[in-house]
């Protein structure tokens, strides 16, 4: 395997992945907050069965449903369990939550386990009878052991995300949270955060899902703590791959503001930790806009955010502007001091100037549309040309591109003009071809 995984990030990374690690790799396994659980290898037997065992392979924080799931089965321990490996700490599902947290009630959720395999086969051919079933099945166990909802519906989400379907997995998951509030159930924070995480990286959440579980953390939690456990969520969200919403600082002021904090200092160490996330790319344009202050004042007081304004290239997914957002990133650029980084004297170990200008030039003709040239583009290449021209590296605005942009031949045309050397095209480019791109 090429890549490193030497570290925690890359163990982390494999967990995710799916992987079992060899037991002992992370230090903490199994403890709240690791990302990682003991797996155990757990032996029964049954007098049916004679000297043979069944072994199930089990994380060891399912380790006690798992032994009274077994005992309903007629299934007693026939030795100590084993710890095997490491793999991927999940919260408690359906129904696991249930034998672990109410066993003298575990009966009823046992008792709707074939029915729920029954309707899981149903799932993918025929959705719709499915839900009508699984919702049936709630309403039974609602009128026995309301505890038992949140963690039924949340699993039968679970089965809904393994056939692709987020949009009952999304139904559910609001179900589950309608029953803690219609039955005044208590929380585990830890639990709901881990699962709230878990459903919004499947793609089952909308953006409303998002806000009114940030709404509801503020009215059950302390502000201060409120605060924590949203920004734990945002940066989760965003190094799992998930683009910051629109919203994002808008919730965060308001959190930071009820917490009675410095909010400059916290809105900073936020923004800081998303843009460290490359998901950060797909931010939409209300992110950069609402940010736009505490932005730059983080980037003029700190060069490394500086340099990591170069490598961000803000390309919203449901933009249709027509280069409105690429002119106000360069104004950006300028503002918060990035741009010195391209047009001053090159640092030690900073990347010649004409890399990021190659970039640049091939994020602008991404997509479809055929958009107008830059003239900020153009501008801002003239005050890079001295940069360039110390650098002594070509500027390579034709290779590999599958589309090129409005912007190339003026780039081309000044670049020239000012001396400033150039990448020769390649073998296959004709005149005709970029006459036609525009």
């Amino acid at each position: 395997m090429s890549a490193d995984h030497s570290g925690t990030t890359g163990y982390e990374g494999l967990l995710e992945a799916g992987a079992v690690l060899p037991a002992g790799t992370l230090a903490g396994a199994g403890r709240p907050g690791s990302a990682a659980d003991v797996l155990t290898a757990r032996s029964y037997a049954h007098p049916v069965l004679g000297e043979r065992r069944v072994v199930r392979l089990v994380p060891a924080m399912l380790g006690p449903a798992e032994d009274l799931a077994a005992d309903f089965l007629g299934l007693a321990p026939a030795a100590a369990p084993v710890e095997v490996g490491e793999v991927r700490q999940e919260a408690l599902g359906f129904p696991a939550w249930a034998l672990v947290h109410d066993p003298a009630n575990g009966h009823h959720a046992l008792a709707l386990v074939k029915e729920m395999e029954r309707l899981a086969r149903q799932a993918k051919s025929k959705p719709g009878n499915a839900k009508e079933g699984f919702e049936a099945l709630a309403v039974r166990l609602g009128r026995a052991v309301p505890q038992f909802l949140p963690t039924y519906c949340e699993e039968v989400g679970r089965i809904f995300l393994e056939q692709g379907n987020q949009t009952y997995a999304g139904t559910f998951f609001g179900k589950a949270r309608e029953a803690e509030r219609t039955h005044g159930l208590e929380i585990d924070e830890e639990r709901l955060r881990a699962v709230f995480l878990e459903f919004a990286l499947a793609g089952a959440l909308t953006v409303k899902a998002l806000r009114q579980y940030v709404k509801e953390l503020a009215g059950r939690l302390d502000p201060g703590t409120a605060w924590q456990r949203f920004r734990q969520l945002c940066t989760e969200r965003s190094a799992a791959g998930m683009a910051p919403y629109a919203g994002v600082a808008e919730d965060a002021r308001s959190l930071i503001r009820a917490a009675g904090l410095d909010r400059a200092e916290h809105e900073q160490a936020l923004l800081a930790e998303l843009l460290a996330s490359p998901a950060v790319d797909r931010a939409p344009g209300a992110f950069w806009k609402s940010w736009h202050g505490a932005l730059i004042e983080l980037a003029r007081r700190d060069e490394a955010v500086r340099a990591r304004l170069l490598e961000i290239l803000p390309n919203p997914s449901s933009s249709d502007d027509k280069g409105d957002g690429d002119r106000a990133w360069l104004a950006v650029l300028a503002e918060s001091g990035a741009e010195e980084l391209l047009t001053g004297p090159r640092a030690a170990g900073a990347e010649p100037a004409a890399a990021w200008l190659r970039r640049w030039s091939a994020h602008l003709g991404r997509g479809w549309r055929t958009r107008e040239s830059c003239a900020d583009t153009v501008a801002l290449a003239g005050r890079m040309a001295e940069r360039l021209r110390a650098d002594g590296v070509p500027v390579d605005l034709l290779t590999d591109r599958r589309r090129r942009s409005t912007t190339e031949l003026n780039l081309l045309d000044l670049l020239l003009a000012e001396r400033v050397p150039v990448a020769g095209p390649p073998e296959d480019l004709t005149v005709r071809r970029i006459q036609r791109c525009r």
